[in-house]
């Protein structure tokens, strides 16, 4: 006998009990194709519909509401809807139905938007598109961010806009979501799942934290802000703090101030067919902001203040509508 040799009690055990070799098991069941499908929307319109799979996109996002005067299912957070936005704009699209009717879907391949945990990004943050099917290529948060902004490039002024959008109002949604939420709505906006335990309040507020530590870091909102940031790394400090109360109202009063801007000068101007990227871009924070419970202060000022952007944005929306 060599040390190749196969000892007898085993060969015996082999030769008694043969080795079986069983088909493969599809890593797919009803039960995950039925959890699948009520994550994921598909955008409307004979452009949505694609010959080839490969041909298609999936528009990641934290999770969607729908909007009160219409069946169409919106992303919760402002820089989700803008991509959804900019994505109907560039491809003829409309936007998704939030109820389903899963017995019409066609058969055809179309283009899609589904909600994901920030977890499935390499830098926790949303929006994410996923190009193509057998060979995927995902564009990161920031990827779609720049590609964006870029499109504004050969308009000065309306590049200005943008940039000023994503400094003054961005940071102001920020401290709207991460200081006048309860858990509960936080979660509304930021998660789509309900996972085992989330009633329990450690479990909840374990997810919310953690939830709120990787949102700070996107747009470098924790580099212009470091003691909101560590105060939200951090549960000793609350929002009642003077000196939290003290960073928070200036962040508001210049975003109110910014709203009224712009309020000012949509107030002169005429609803074009073709909305442009700074259009959408205030279109995605005020239907989002208008999203909110009623106490939050951002959104009682919209409301009280700033009417025509409020229906302009409601008229953007209309444009996209199946």
């Amino acid at each position: 006998m060599t040390i190749f040799s196969v000892p007898g009690p085993v060969k015996a055990l082999f030769d008694h009990f043969p080795l079986q070799t069983y088909p493969s098991i599809s890593k797919r069941d009803e039960a995950m194709n039925y959890e699948l499908a009520q994550r994921t929307y598909d955008f409307q319109g004979p452009n949505a519909l694609q010959a080839d799979i490969n041909d298609t996109f999936t528009l990641g996002v934290y999770n969607t509401f729908q909007e009160p005067s219409s069946d169409v299912a919106l992303a919760t957070d402002p820089w989700c809807l803008y991509a959804q936005l900019s994505l109907c704009k560039k491809n003829s699209l409309k936007l998704p139905r939030a109820t389903k009717a899963e017995s019409n879907r066609p058969s055809k391949p179309r283009q899609k938007m589904a909600l994901l945990s920030p977890l499935a990004t390499q830098n926790e943050s949303l929006p994410i598109l996923v190009e193509g099917y057998n060979k995927r290529f995902i564009r990161s948060s920031d990827d779609i961010h720049d590609s964006l902004k870029s499109r504004a490039a050969e308009d000065p002024p309306q590049l200005m806009y943008i940039s000023l959008l994503e400094h003054v109002i961005y940071d102001c949604w920020m401290t709207q979501v991460l200081y006048h939420l309860n858990n509960d709505d936080f979660l509304k906006l930021y998660s789509f799942e309900s996972c085992p335990g989330r009633n329990n309040l450690l479990v909840q507020r374990l997810a919310v934290q953690g939830l709120k530590a990787s949102l700070i870091k996107r747009n470098e909102f924790f580099l212009r802000h470091k003691v909101l940031a560590q105060n939200i790394e951090s549960t000793g400090v609350s929002y009642n703090s003077t000196n939290l109360l003290e960073i928070l109202d200036p962040i508001l009063e210049r975003c109110k101030k910014v709203f009224l801007q712009f309020e000012k000068l949509f107030q002169s101007k005429q609803f074009v067919d073709s909305p442009t990227h700074l259009e959408l871009k205030i279109a995605s924070y005020v239907l989002c902001i208008m999203n909110l419970p009623i106490k939050v202060p951002l959104r009682s000022f919209l409301e009280e203040r700033c009417k025509t952007l409020v229906n302009h944005s409601r008229a953007i929306l209309n444009k996209f509508k199946n």
